[in-house]
């Protein structure tokens, strides 16, 4: 069992000398209502932060950072602006009692991530953990884990419910006498955990402040983006406006989205592997309900009849385990027997976490070499099926995987697999592996031979498996060798195919380029450019068809960011003059589509000149070339994504110009389509989802009848 109080360090002893000597010092504390001082009155002036500082002199400046009703989770969001931003020299973090409601799946994570950006900040303060309870000094898991977190990473601790059972125990004092209601102490409570935190202040050094431990409970949380105010955006919205409850004791917090509407509707874009709803809930809230991409709704309880007269607030897990990219979050209001009521249901902010940088993503895979499996299974094996356009490799039995999109799916039995991979291209290829449903993210590197083994092992019976490259054409090439399964593990017949073919030629739109990006468009780290997320997949995946994917980021009909242009790449394995022309598929698209143009606007752009005089002629003949090759498909020419065709009418003009064209000549299975929704930067998966919904009605309604 850990001490009562856990000693100082040496950089607490650092900061105490300061004190002892005169020298300007800035307390900073952070934690729920019992930092705030309730129950002392007033508060702020005789809560126990507020008695310490004064105890400590009057040149020690006091940073209360103490937000009522919030935990660790929530603090993680607002540590920066309203702790480190003070630059302090010592924090008190005080979590105890509000992270035993916190989801025991987070606090672990939330609380460790508290310490770990102190203790590495800029100008790293010392740091204490004070771990409360409430009356009796119980419950305690949330306390014992986070003293446990404090002597791992050799830290100052105050144990406050052991030190006054202590007290009690001695016939010294009294629980009674610190509380008169089981979770706030009242004033006398305050003074004590001055008392006791002032002894932890000024215990002896027992050891030199250590260099920082690795995590025990992950890095999630150390990896927050706070959706609040302005940057809490729906990217659609019915119902929702502007308003509803914002915390008073959170400075500068700005109104979220409310509605007393039954049937509204919002969708943010976020971005995390946990999605949390920071929301508010009283006796005269309703409910909401959440979920993250298609997972499983969530109740948001906004309606707490026992919160009578005030508010408290809830930071409410939506999604875990996610990719630790672009999400989309759902919010509707949830139906029940307030129906019709008028009552408001609200939400102030959205909270991420988990936006991991690529040294610190997890894979599912671990590479390795197999010993004892099976011979492998080649990627020529009948029972194997591909979507998109397949290029041969070097390697009869190996499959070559250049376009996005390119797909391959299968059913097997075991309880283990491996993929084997090559590659002499420079890109990493970014993969998304599903295994029964379940999305398995998977980087192989370029310019070497590599095999990847799933780490956990699978269930008995059958299991499904879908490979699909996301990374885009000139940034990756990759080639697939085969699978290895667990010895009596077996292919098995391949599964159905889809009932419908799409074909698309596009650019860095098309391509998912940038969508699930961070602020600016980066390529950088290629991890969220996902193609399986634009548009077209989304589309196609809508509409139970295969997916094939031929697009290049700032090429065009006439003009292009790189060195080819569309008309010269449309029709060979990969967007390069020395790969071959692909053969025509034996099974023809069912519809091909078409969305160029944004490049030949942008790059003559960049250097003040327009479009080209002749883009209308050079696109009918790449339309035309499409058509020869496809003589039976529908043909839909797409403009939209971005802004091209708002700033050059030329672009629309010649979309409509060729359908009339072809229409004139008889070819009566030719539509044209501009997108509504649009994006003045890359479009992210908010925009390219509204693509998708308009597509998907166009095609239903005009093309597919």
């Amino acid at each position: 069992m850990l001490p009562a109080v856990a000693p100082a360090n040496t950089a607490l002893q650092a900061v105490m000398k300061r004190v002892d000597a005169g020298e300007p010092v800035t307390l900073a504390v952070i934690g729920g209502s019992i930092t705030t001082g309730y129950a002392a009155q007033p508060p702020r002036e005789n809560g126990w932060a507020a008695l310490l500082a004064r105890s400590l002199g009057p040149r020690v400046r006091l940073v209360n950072a103490g937000v009522s009703g919030t935990d660790s989770a929530a603090a993680v969001h607002r540590l920066q602006a309203q702790v480190l931003d003070a630059q302090p020299d010592l924090v008190i973090v005080e979590f105890g009692v509000n992270d035993q409601w916190l989801d025991p799946a987070v606090r672990g994570s939330s609380y460790e991530a508290l310490l770990r950006r102190l203790l590495t900040a800029k100008q790293p303060p010392a740091v204490v953990v004070l771990g409360l309870t409430q009356q009796g000094n119980q419950p305690r898991e949330a306390t014992d884990l986070q003293l446990k977190l404090a002597a791992h990473y050799g830290l100052p601790a105050l144990d406050f419910g052991r030190w006054m059972q202590a007290r009690v125990d001695a016939g010294t004092d009294r629980w009674a006498a610190l509380y008169d209601e089981p979770v706030h102490p009242n004033a006398t409570g305050h003074q004590r955990i001055a008392q006791a935190l002032t002894e932890t202040l000024r215990s002896p050094a027992a050891e030199a402040t250590r260099p920082l431990p690795a995590a025990l409970h992950g890095r999630a949380h150390e990896f927050t983006r706070l959706h609040m105010g302005n940057t809490l955006k729906p990217y659609e919205s019915r119902g929702f406006t502007r308003g509803g409850a914002v915390h008073p004791e959170w400075p500068d917090q700005q109104p979220g989205w409310v509605t007393t509407q039954d049937d509204a509707e919002a969708r943010f874009l976020v971005w995390g592997s946990e999605v949390a709803v920071f929301h508010a809930e009283s006796e005269l809230d309703r409910n909401l309900e959440a979920r993250v991409d298609d997972g499983p709704w969530v109740t948001l309880q906004g309606h707490v009849p026992e919160r009578q007269g005030y508010l408290g607030w809830h930071y409410r897990v939506v999604g875990q385990g996610l990719e630790p990219t672009a999400h989309l979050l759902h919010v509707r209001v949830k139906r029940d027997t307030w129906a019709g009521s008028g009552r408001p249901a609200s939400l102030a902010a959205v909270m991420t976490a988990g936006l991991l940088p690529p040294a610190l993503r997890t894979s599912a895979f671990e590479q390795t070499t197999p010993t004892g499996w099976p011979g492998l299974i080649p990627a020529s094996d009948a029972r194997l099926r591909w979507a998109g356009r397949i290029a041969p490799a070097a390697t009869p039995d190996a499959r070559l995987l250049v376009w996005s999109g390119s797909e391959l799916r299968t059913r097997f039995t075991g309880r283990e697999l491996s993929l084997v991979f090559s590659s002499t291209h420079w890109g990493t290829t970014h993969l998304t592996v599903e295994i029964d449903g379940r999305t398995l993210p998977l980087a192989v590197p370029g310019q070497t031979r590599t095999t990847w083994r799933l780490r956990e092992p699978l269930g008995d019976g059958e299991h499904t498996l879908r490979l699909v490259k996301r990374t885009e054409a000139p940034m990756s090439e990759l080639v697939f060798h085969g699978l290895h399964l667990a010895p009596g593990g077996t292919l098995l017949a391949p599964p159905p195919a889809r009932p419908l073919k799409f074909e698309f030629y596009g650019d860095s739109i098309t391509a998912g380029a940038c969508n699930g990006d961070v602020g600016d468009d980066q390529y950088d780290d290629l991890y969220p450019h996902d193609g399986t997320r634009a548009y077209g997949a989304l589309t196609a995946a809508r509409l139970g068809a295969d997916y094939v994917g031929i697009a290049v980021s700032g090429i065009g009909i006439t003009a292009t960011f790189n060195e080819l242009l569309m008309p010269q790449v449309w029709d060979r394995f990969a967007p390069r003059l020395d790969a071959p022309i692909a053969p025509p598929d034996p099974r023809a698209p069912d519809v091909v589509l078409v969305n160029l143009g944004q490049n030949d606007h942008g790059f003559p752009g960049t250097k003040g000149q327009r479009i080209a005089s002749d883009f209308a002629p050079r696109y009918l003949a790449f339309v035309r070339s499409l058509r020869a090759r496809y003589p039976h498909a529908r043909l839909v020419l797409l403009a939209g994504g971005m802004t091209a065709w708002k700033d050059e009418p030329a672009i629309t003009r010649a979309l409509a110009q060729a359908m009339a064209t072809l229409r004139g000549e008889g070819d009566a299975r030719v539509w044209t389509y501009t997108f509504q929704a649009f994006a003045y930067a890359h479009p992210r998966i908010d925009v390219h989802t509204q693509m998708a919904d308009e597509l998907t009605r166009f095609l239903q309604t005009e093309v597919l009848k």
